[in-house]
């Protein structure tokens, strides 16, 4: 069995992490992020601590409440967050993405998210 995970869900972490930076600022966030945030939450804390079964569950989340990802636009998002230096964590080439994207870690972003007033 191979721990590899398909780059497609690093990458659905990584959108969605970007997304939540994104919904702090954003003055078009839905206010009831917050509340389908907590449905989130509740779900990743059932769930296995194994980054592909989050990926998994943050997708079906995302399709869920409709919301999708504009590659482009959260590439540039990113590139703004670096340049305040700040950015979105990534597994290094050749780490384990457990070590970066873990439950306890999306569960702090998710937990940060929905208690940030927007």
């Amino acid at each position: 069995m191979s721990d590899r995970i398909p780059s497609e869900f690093l990458q659905i972490i990584e959108d969605f992490l970007t997304f939540l930076e994104q919904a702090k600022t954003d003055s078009q966030t839905p206010p009831q992020l917050g509340e389908n945030l907590q449905t989130l939450e509740t779900q990743l804390n059932a769930a296995e601590d194994k980054t592909l079964k989050l990926a998994k569950l943050i997708k079906a989340w995302c399709k869920e409440y409709q919301i999708s990802f504009n590659r482009e636009e959260l590439a540039t998002i990113r590139a703004n967050m670096i340049k305040q230096g700040q950015k979105i964590p990534k597994p290094a080439e050749g780490e384990r993405p457990e070590t970066v994207y873990n439950k306890a870690f999306l569960l702090e972003k998710v937990h940060q998210a929905k208690n940030d007033p927007a």
